[in-house]
């Protein structure tokens, strides 16, 4: 079940309730007496990635859980994407996975023994959820709050450099893969998938690497420029994304939408292939990101089904 973006959230309202919004992946969890098994939004077995999560439930079976997928940063224990994709798509060594610990913030129950609960309502999934005990070692249940102030809730996000916050209506039932009203997320950036459709180079002391890189969505089926962000990356993840680009280059344009021509003369092209996730403030009349961030690639993402920022 997934969240619809909003800006201006509900006031306080009882029929409302508050979680935080984590900056992790998304993962659906089915708990069996193998172990557990977590899959990505998109259906990606994502278990060989997180072992320590796949047995953190000893003694447990016939559970599906939502929930979110962190790495915590280690000074200020806000989740971090960008410490998370060291995790993603490995199989972590021992060191790797001291070097970056993982969690799992469950937030949702979808079966229990097997039976589904999804038509319950959110308040009965969530008194069910706290009844399973389940939070301890690299499993969390984070708290929610009902009836709260959400401008409140989310001056407490950014003091604890969280994403945002969710609101849940108490009554809604679970529909997965259904965007839905009764969830509301309301960041405090926009953060949005995007297609890498080239880069451009860097100078000083990013020659070697890149400056920037170009960013498409799709908007009535045409891939079309969305901007260039040059801001969020590390040193090292600029070398990385560079050798990656330099695989999948082309000569020709990938948009099928002829971008502004300074972008055209300036921009060496790739296959759009590689999905990342850029925060930005909004997007301009002419359809460009105002204030991009980088934030991290994303290899749980089907590049083709990316759209446009809304």
């Amino acid at each position: 079940m997934l969240a619809t973006v909003s800006e201006r959230p509900p006031g306080p309202d009882p029929a409302w309730a508050i979680e935080m919004k984590w900056d992790g992946i998304r993962a659906i969890s089915q708990i069996s007496r193998g172990g557990a098994r977590f899959w990505s939004r998109n259906g990606r077995d994502m278990t060989l990635s997180f072992p320590e999560l796949a047995e953190a439930f000893p003694g447990i079976t016939g559970l599906v859980l939502d929930g979110e997928i962190v790495a915590p940063n280690p000074v200020t224990g806000a989740p971090s994407f960008g410490r998370l994709q060291h995790r993603l798509g490995t199989r972590p060594s021992t060191a790797l996975r001291a070097a970056v610990p993982v969690r799992y913030f469950v937030f949702d129950v979808l079966e229990i023994a097997t039976e589904s609960v999804m038509d319950l309502s959110y308040l009965e999934r969530r008194e069910r959820l706290d009844e399973l005990q389940l939070d301890g070692g690299p499993i969390r249940v984070p708290p929610t709050w009902i009836g709260e102030d959400p401008a409140r809730m989310l001056r407490i996000a950014a003091d604890a450099s969280l994403e945002g916050i969710v609101l849940k209506r108490i009554d809604s039932t679970y529909r997965p893969g259904q965007r839905s009203r009764a969830w509301l997320k309301v960041p405090l950036r926009k953060v949005e998938t995007f297609a890498v459709a080239g880069w451009l180079d860097g100078t000083g002391a990013n020659q070697d690497s890149l400056g920037s890189l170009v960013l498409a969505g799709r908007l009535d089926g045409q891939l079309r420029f969305a901007g260039c962000v040059g801001s969020g990356f590390t040193n090292a993840g600029r070398h990385a994304i560079r050798a990656a680009l330099d695989q999948i280059a082309r000569p020709d344009l990938p948009l099928d939408v002829e971008p502004p021509p300074g972008i055209a003369r300036s921009t060496h092209w790739c296959d759009p292939v590689i999905a990342v996730d850029v925060a930005f403030r909004e997007l301009t009349d002419d359809g460009v990101l105002r204030q991009p961030s980088f934030k991290g690639v994303r290899s749980d993402v089907d590049v083709s089904a990316i759209g446009w920022p809304s």
